[in-house]
């Protein structure tokens, strides 16, 4: 199952919710951070926590280069995440067979 993230961290409960059922399921997952998700990159202490939680999932991890790029952020990703643009965000849709948005 594909996780589409949209929602910066401090402004949602959506990641956290997308993470608990991530724990509690089974079967293969992805994360796809969009839009405000991207700023979990950014290298703040909060951050860490949540990065930690992702990492111990064994999530494959990505994030919309574009995103990055419109709020003025550089590319350097945190640690296990991997960089894609559009044409990689619809491959990931075509991989797997399931897709949730969270907001």
């Amino acid at each position: 199952m594909l996780h589409v993230i949209n929602k910066a961290p401090n402004n949602s409960t959506a990641l956290m919710d997308c993470l608990n059922i991530v724990q509690s399921g089974s079967g293969m997952h992805a994360l796809l951070l969009i839009e405000d998700a991207v700023y979990l990159m950014l290298a703040q202490a909060e951050n860490e926590t949540i990065l930690d939680d992702i990492r111990k999932l064994g999530l494959s991890c990505y994030v919309l280069q574009e995103d990055l790029k419109a709020r003025g952020l550089g590319t350097e990703l945190a640690p296990g995440f991997i960089l894609t643009d559009y044409a990689g965000f619809v491959d990931l849709t075509v991989e797997h067979d399931k897709i949730q948005s969270w907001s």
